[in-house]
């Protein structure tokens, strides 16, 4: 079994979208970020060093989605994870992006993409 350390429901605005027009205006999305770790040190020192902090895992998660302009969704979610593997290798990841109240016929409330990323060879 994997521990893990997951960021749930990280929210930013931008201009994300496959048209010019869908780039021309901000829309919400959303982010959950999940690391798959070895939390045994961690659990025992009590030291952030030791685990994931979450925070960063957040802030490059805004930063990415807020300083960057993408078509694809899937180009958002690797940059996000790409970003975060490079922070922390050795944890598998997942990453969800979801843009909310898509431009679609139907009006869904969400589309999305989902990113996985393995651990670094040791």
């Amino acid at each position: 079994m994997t521990d893990s350390v997951y960021v749930t429901g990280i929210e930013f605005e931008a201009s994300h979208g496959y048209t010019a027009a869908e780039r021309k205006l901000t829309r919400r999305f959303r982010c959950t970020i999940e690391l798959a770790v070895d939390l045994a040190l961690a659990s025992r020192s009590d030291r952030i060093q030791d685990s994931i902090d979450y925070r960063v895992v957040s802030g490059l998660a805004v930063e990415i989605g807020t300083t960057r302009t993408f078509k694809l969704l899937e180009a958002l979610a690797g940059a996000i994870a790409d970003a975060i593997h490079e922070r922390y290798p050795a944890a598998g990841l997942t990453v969800t992006v979801e843009k909310l109240a898509p431009p679609c016929p139907g009006a869904p409330t969400l589309s999305g993409v989902r990113v996985h990323r393995a651990p670094a060879a040791t």
